[in-house]
């Protein structure tokens, strides 16, 4: 005999016990430092894309869209369906669109209104954006999986997404991720290297896309620490680099 379990019923229950402990109701940051529609320099789209797997902006989770819409009208986009995503994790669209070097389209919120201010043929105008289902996916919002939702679930999801309600959630996965690190720069080997190195040199790596940041190469990656110091593992003071390009940061190392 065969049983049939109800993915559905099953999201339906997650977050009904993710709501009756509270979860996503808590506000933990409220936004009284507001960063409204900033565009971000090319040198430092890199900073935005955080190790913690959240663009960051200001120590600050923020919300990432596309503003640029002048091509056509609003209404020859057909609504939130047809428009593009907001964005809040560092997903594959993000990074394709870093790679390929334009990312100076995108403007860097984190306002909660869940209505964001597009240039159309017509003028400015505050329009309803859809989540993208990627950055959805990445934080758990309601429990959203692509592996444990049902379709129809995830665009039930999509549709009745609340931006201030994701931005709490954000902030207890950046919170999470900032006392992992903190615990990270106090326990170390006898080398002087985090005792979880590895894990974090890996985690560079990726955020870097898997190339170095210097020569663009995609083989023998490194981890350079900025300032020499092999105990400040933060975000600003590591550099993804190839074997060749992190041999000329050190007069001792040679290829």
């Amino acid at each position: 005999m065969q049983f049939r379990i109800d993915d559905s019923a099953i999201s339906d229950r997650l977050q009904s016990l993710r709501e009756a402990v509270g979860v996503q109701k808590a506000q933990f940051h409220p936004n009284r430092f507001q960063i409204v529609d900033v565009i971000i320099p090319a040198n430092e789209v890199e900073a935005l894309f955080s190790p913690s797997g959240l663009l960051v902006r200001d120590n600050r989770p923020v919300f990432a869209y596309i503003r640029d819409y002048t091509e056509k009208t609003l209404w020859e986009w057909g609504g939130p369906d047809a428009m593009k995503k907001l964005h809040f994790s560092v997903c594959r669209t993000l990074l394709d669109m870093k790679a390929q070097g334009r990312f100076e389209r995108y403007r860097v919120t984190n306002a909660t209104s869940n209505k964001y201010a597009v240039d159309v043929r017509e003028g400015e105008r505050e329009v309803l954006l859809y989540p993208c289902q990627n950055c959805l996916n990445k934080v758990g919002y309601r429990c959203f999986s692509y592996k444990y939702t049902p379709k129809a679930k995830r665009l039930e999801i999509v549709r009745e997404f609340n931006s201030q309600e994701a931005m709490d959630l954000l902030w207890q996965c950046f919170d999470l991720f900032r006392q992992e690190v903190s615990s990270l720069l106090t326990a170390h080997s006898p080398t002087g290297y985090a005792r979880n190195w590895c894990r974090v040199a890996q985690a560079v790596k990726k955020q870097a896309g898997w190339q170095c940041s210097s020569c663009g190469a995609r083989h023998q990656l490194e981890v350079h620490h900025v300032n020499g110091d092999k105990r400040n593992n933060r975000n600003d003071n590591l550099r993804c680099l190839c074997k060749a390009c992190h041999s000329k940061e050190h007069h001792h190392y040679h290829v």
